[in-house]
């Protein structure tokens, strides 16, 4: 084996383009000739390491251990073409499977036992299954997508369920540290681009993918569909994305509001799956997206118009939101964003109490104006607010103290309209605690320019009704809704079911990698986000099954038990006809106990792939 150096002319254009080619001399009837084994691309190392290569991918392919040793890029590049090889070989030829049921006893050199090319399997085992169960393959082909393409539309998805990241990370992923393509078989094109063309189809497909995942999985799994949850998060992108007209600065969730933002809505239902996103520019406020959204979604799935009973947190729950609500005859749930007019007293009645935990939620009912009003108030959320309102004054009361203590020493400020300026700032900062006291600047008397007035004192006062008022708010809210038929614990459980959209949001955060956007144009910076939404319908199917089954475990737990259940290859010397013949099989290791429970929950097969004999 050696390599040489092609080049090749472009016919439309003077472009030379240079490849290697690994090739070996071969006698044929006509004379010696060179039989090209494979194209090796563009490698960038130099000539006089081309024949250290081709004796590494020699010796890869034979098993024999070579004297020499080669750096790591040698051994990268040499893996690489001799997986390439086998890929070729074995599509050359029949690939034998090797029946565990028939017995195959060998003369075998323990000590030329190698294992290599280890890959995760289990994960992927996992997601290809829900990937079938869901049908995208077919909803995609009926779409008019090539049969050759679905392999990387899947990779995209399922990498971002297995190991987030962009584009980019996924296809270095799926080619270096993943079995998915020996499970669903490897893409014809592999290249990084084929990834972004691959998230260019999808995100096309967009609302037919939607409106057939909502349908599928309601019939999948029975889901009764009667509630909807609305609420939005946002995203940063990297990179000013001068490209994108919706990337906008706005109120950063993320607390990155150094970056350019997307807002992203979403609606699930009331066991957490998915029925639609939108997205909209990064300043987009909470309270103008409800009509677009509701009507969008109506005119997917017309069915949702009836009987369903709408459930917004505070940013959404606007006066006109709830105009908009009831003049097309939805049932809703929202949050009051007015100043409610209730007291917590003692006629307030227990719904939920847990004293270990110390939890407790009194709920108190008024109706007016064909609304019932619950004022609720939570034992834990007075300590959460109590806490934060704490924290918030003893940092506001010790900066104080800083800037007066500051008018007796030497070099600190003590100008008059700066301390009125650096005091704004902090009441800015410190909003829950500023409004709970009185501060006043004292100037000295006014001598020459006012710029160079000095102050003298300052001086707070702790505003104590304020204080008493907001302190008997603590843990307080109002629900408003127009489901009279519902008693006072059905109306504040249905309302504590909206924390599943946040879970969803948290999903696609942490563990599907929506955060951070790295792209500048503006259908791909789409297309990453609704990557991770589809990848969120996988996940929450996964997890869903899981539930069903009493077991409570999260996505990011069961991905780390299944990530040791790999695909290996063994590689050894067996003695055939008096001689030393090197053989690959290619095995999935024995699946563990953890893996099996989790295996049976999901009512999948234990063993995700066949042995087989790999092609030396």
């Amino acid at each position: 084996m050696y390599i040489k150096k092609v080049r090749k002319k472009n016919k439309t254009s003077d472009k030379v383009f240079e490849y290697l080619h690994l090739v070996e001399n071969v006698r044929t009837e006509k004379g010696p000739r060179q039989r090209l084994i494979l194209n090796l691309g563009s490698l960038d190392i130099d000539v006089d390491r081309y024949k250290e290569l081709a004796n590494c991918i020699e010796s890869l392919l034979s098993g024999q251990q070579s004297l020499l040793s080669y750096d790591n890029e040698i051994e990268k590049h040499a893996g690489k073409a001799v997986k390439a090889i086998r890929e070729k070989r074995e599509s050359e030829q029949c690939q034998t499977v090797v029946d565990d049921q028939v017995e195959d006893f060998q003369t075998v050199d323990v000590n030329s036992i190698q294992a290599s090319e280890l890959r995760s399997l289990g994960p992927e085992h996992v997601c290809h299954q829900v990937w079938q169960k869901l049908q995208l393959d077919e909803v995609l082909l009926q779409a008019g997508v090539s049969t050759q393409v679905l392999p990387v539309l899947e990779a995209l998805v399922v990498g971002r369920l297995i190991d987030p990241g962009s584009e980019r990370h996924t296809w270095e992923w799926v080619e270096n540290r993943s079995a998915l393509y020996e499970m669903i078989g490897p893409a014809p094109r592999r290249s990084l681009n084929s990834f972004y063309r691959g998230g260019d189809t999808l995100f096309s497909h967009k609302d037919l993918l939607e409106e057939h995942l909502a349908r599928r999985e309601r019939d999948l799994f029975s889901l009764t569909e009667k509630m909807c949850f609305l609420d939005l998060t946002n995203t940063y992108l990297e990179g000013q994305a001068l490209g994108n007209p919706k990337a906008k600065r706005g109120h950063s969730k993320e607390k990155r509001s150094d970056c350019k933002l997307l807002t992203l809505a979403l609606v699930i239902d009331e066991h957490g799956f998915a029925k639609y996103s939108r997205l909209y520019p990064g300043n987009q406020t909470e309270g103008e997206t409800l009509g677009e959204i509701i009507e969008s979604m109506i005119t997917l799935r017309p069915e949702l118009a009836n009987n369903r009973t709408v459930i917004l947190d505070k940013g959404l729950a606007t006066e006109d939101n709830v105009t908009y609500l009831k003049e097309h005859e939805f049932h809703y749930i929202v949050v009051s964003r007015k100043k409610y007019p209730y007291q917590p007293d003692n006629e307030m009645t227990v719904i939920r109490e847990d004293e270990t935990k110390g939890v407790q939620v009194t709920v108190k009912r008024y109706e007016q104006e064909g609304e019932v009003h619950l004022f609720c108030r939570s034992k834990q959320r007075v300590a959460k607010e109590e806490g934060i309102r704490t924290r918030q004054e003893k940092i506001f009361l010790e900066r104080l103290e800083y800037y007066r203590a500051g008018l007796s020493i030497k070099g600190r400020t003590k100008i008059y309209p700066k301390l009125l300026e650096m005091i704004g700032r902090l009441r800015e900062k410190y909003p829950g605690a500023s409004k709970l006291y009185e501060v006043e600047v004292v100037p000295e008397e006014k001598v020459g320019s006012s710029r160079k007035v000095k102050a003298r004192d300052i001086v707070w006062k702790k505003r104590q009704q304020r204080y008493d008022d907001q302190q008997g708010q603590d843990g307080c809210y109002l629900l408003r809704t127009d489901r009279d038929d519902l008693s006072d614990k059905e109306i504040w459980e249905t309302y504590t079911m909206l924390t599943k959209v946040e879970r969803a949001f948290r999903c696609l955060k942490s563990s599907l990698g929506i955060r951070p956007n790295y792209h500048q144009k503006e259908q791909r910076s789409y297309t990453h986000i609704f990557i991770s939404v589809l990848a969120y319908h996988l996940l929450h199917a996964i997890e869903y099954q899981l539930h069903r089954c009493n077991d409570h475990r999260s996505w990011g737990t069961v991905r780390k038990i299944l990530s040791t259940h790999q695909r290996l290859t063994l590689s050894y010397n067996a003695k055939k006809l008096d001689r030393a013949q090197r053989q690959h099989l290619r095995v999935c290791s024995v699946p563990e106990p953890e893996h099996k429970e989790i295996y049976q929950k999901l009512r999948l097969p234990m063993v995700p792939l066949e042995r087989k004999i790999l092609v030396a």
